[in-house]
């Protein structure tokens, strides 16, 4: 016979005041009692009394509810029941297992980003592994060795976030695991752009000058190699030489640069400085070999000798493989450092010229341009032509912001006769149209009063008359003519400008001019003239 529940003779009941619960008996209802949490004092009432709603079986989902046992218990009863009883179904077993997943369950967000990142980082290896191989690519000379060892990590890496992920069906995991595995094991295999081989190099010319079908053998025993030919296979198994051939292939043209001790955080200044001097193609690219770098120079104006000068700037250059177009360079990666600063930017240090003149010879542009910036205002106390040819150099290979600078500290460095205009002047003709003018350029060029940038200075000044009008008037006299044939067809803004000029610089010749546009102008154009002409007479 069933037990009674111990607490069937109680009420369950509420605080009104702190909401705690308590169980009391049956005899304190419609009494006061005192809540032992808040001492809150109030009647056992229906009000108070915690009523548990019933509910029937369907009624509920819940995955907890099919845990309990759907057969009634028995009772006892002292009579035969007459009619057929329900047949239920079996209590659920509890298989205390994990390779299944419980009817219903979804997985969890943490496992979702685990297959995700599975997903990702097989996707991701393979279409480098696929693709990697171009010119210039991620594995561009990159072994068979290493790209199965990118290829099997990133297997197991996979394989492992699969694993996690599915952890209520291993075996499918397993299964997804093993066959992502054989895949990227396999696209090394598959895809060999750009892999390099230890195979030896050896030359294919016919020394003896003899022909004959390459596939019937040859009487006679084999020529030797020489030991130039030999000494060259060496070199070019020594530098991994196929990226060269595939250059040459399509550029004839192209050059080598074996690169010895440079560091990785070098390289870019490198790559740029090559680029910028020799115009050439910028897609130019450095292949890593163990501690050194192949670049391979494509699409270059320039020759050996001229790589040779430009890459004596920041090592030593020895040329032992002309005849396949490679220059080898030392590189002293200490020309990379910059000074100490306190004697960098101390006019009266004593070796403040010294270091900033070494600082106009570094690759890196943003150092000599701190450089210019620095030596613009002193005074030209030693190595002033050194300095002024190495402004002249720079102009040439540098930007918008260097060219600024370098306009600021010619006029102090550059003497009369060195012929630093016509370095200016052909700097400045080579800025592309629509491209700004520095106006520190064109000021020292109206300073040396340079004739023949008098052209370049007045189309300039057309485009933009208020901008250029104080450069173009330093010209003097010398422009006076030019104005006045172009006054009766420019702009109402370039004729401003023009009597501005005029009166200026203007002489004789253009009173009459002034005289008749003063009768027809209107009112400001008027009293532009009226003081033009006055300052014109007044020096005469």
């Amino acid at each position: 016979m069933d037990q009674p529940q111990p607490d069937a003779e109680k009420l369950a009941i509420r605080c009104p005041g702190c909401a705690q619960r308590f169980k009391v008996g049956l005899e304190l209802r419609d009494k006061i009692v005192e809540c032992g949490t808040c001492e809150h004092r109030f009647r056992v009432n229906d009000e108070v009394v915690v009523r548990t709603k019933r509910f029937y079986p369907g009624e509920r989902k819940d995955q907890a509810l099919d845990s309990f046992s759907r057969v009634p218990k028995t009772i006892a009863s002292p009579t035969q029941a007459t009619f057929q009883q329900m047949q239920y179904s079996p209590e659920p077993v509890h298989a205390h297992h994990h390779h299944r997943p419980p009817a219903g369950a979804t997985g969890s967000p943490l496992r979702l980003l685990l297959g995700f990142a599975a997903v990702i980082v097989a996707l991701a290896v393979g279409f480098i592994l696929v693709f990697g191989g171009a010119p210039g690519g991620m594995l561009d000379g990159a072994s068979l060795s290493k790209r199965l060892m990118l290829a099997g990590f990133s297997a197991v890496v996979s394989g492992a976030l699969l694993i996690a992920a599915n952890p209520w069906r291993r075996g499918r995991a397993i299964f997804g695991a093993l066959a992502t595995a054989a895949i990227l094991l396999a696209l090394p295999f598959l895809f060999t752009g750009g892999e390099t081989t230890s195979a030896t190099i050896v030359s294919t010319g016919d020394d003896t000058g003899t022909g004959g079908d390459a596939g019937q053998p040859q009487p006679g025993p084999a020529a030797e190699p020489t030991s130039g030919e030999l000494a060259l296979a060496d070199f070019k198994k020594k530098i991994v030489y196929d990226p060269m051939e595939r250059a040459l292939e399509t550029d004839s043209a192209a050059i080598g640069l074996w690169l010895r001790g440079l560091r990785e955080f070098h390289r870019l200044q490198v790559r740029d400085y090559i680029v910028r001097n020799t115009g050439a193609d910028p897609s130019s690219h450095m292949y890593p070999r163990e501690g050194d770098y192949l670049m391979v120079v494509t699409g270059t104006k320039g020759d050996l000798d001229t790589l040779a000068r430009l890459c004596a700037r920041f090592g030593e250059v020895t040329r032992p493989a002309d005849a396949i177009r490679v220059i080898e360079v030392i590189v002293d990666n200490t020309s990379f450092q910059e000074g100490p600063l306190d004697k960098l930017t101390d006019p009266l240090n004593p070796s403040f010229y010294e270091l900033n003149k070494r600082e106009l010879e570094s690759i890196d542009l943003d150092r000599a341009r701190r450089a210019v910036s620095r030596l613009a205002p002193v005074e030209p106390k030693f190595y002033r032509k050194d300095i002024a040819r190495r402004l002249g150099e720079l102009a040439q290979e540098g930007d918008a912001a260097l060219l600024t600078e370098i306009g600021n500290a010619l006029p102090t460095w550059s003497e009369p006769g060195d012929g630093m205009e016509n370095v200016i002047r052909g700097v400045v003709e080579k800025i592309p149209a629509g491209s700004p003018v520095p106006e520190s350029l064109v000021k020292f060029l109206a300073t040396r009063q340079d004739t023949q940038a008098i052209p370049l200075i007045d189309a300039l000044w057309l485009l933009e008359p208020n901008k250029w009008e104080e450069s173009y008037g330093s010209f003097g006299p010398q422009i006076e003519d030019k104005l006045l044939d172009r006054l009766p067809t420019t702009t109402v803004t370039q004729r401003m400008s023009a009597v501005r000029i005029l009166g200026k610089v203007g002489g004789t010749r253009s009173i009459p001019v002034l005289e008749a546009s003063l009768r027809e102008a209107e009112p400001e154009m008027k009293l532009l003239l009226t003081r033009s002409l006055e300052a014109i007479r007044s020096r005469r």
